[in-house]
């Protein structure tokens, strides 16, 4: 069973399709979501969003380090809304050690931190 889902930053839609759970970290903790929840909206604070999507029907795991933001459930549907995500593939490990060290404000240093947490690199 699965929901349609739909993860969105101001630059782009970053994905769209079906998941068969999405959680994301919210400013109350992490929140996973499931097909036909009841109603619900959360704040999002920065961490790793986690979906299990079906990908021309086949299961994947979709995974990112995101900004904050907005999550929205309904029965019949899930929509993510980030002021940022990057994948695996676009974090640069150094870049993102330097941002972590330089952060001034708190968002954007746990931004940096889930960047070098999805790579594996603490």
């Amino acid at each position: 069973m699965t929901v349609p889902f739909k993860l969105v930053s101001p630059a782009k839609l970053i994905f769209e399709g079906e998941a068969e759970l999405v959680i994301a970290v919210t400013t109350e903790g992490e929140e996973g979501i499931l097909p036909r929840h009841a109603p619900f909206l959360a704040a999002l604070k920065p961490g790793i969003l986690r979906a299990n999507i079906l990908e021309n029907g086949t299961p994947k795991r979709l995974e990112l380090a995101t900004g904050e933001g907005f999550m929205q459930a309904l029965p019949d549907r899930v929509t993510v809304l980030v002021d940022q995500a990057v994948t695996f593939e676009e974090v640069d490990v150094e870049q993102a050690r330097a941002e972590l060290a330089v952060a001034a404000d708190p968002p954007s240093a746990e931004f940096a931190r889930a960047k070098l947490q999805l790579t594996g690199h603490h």
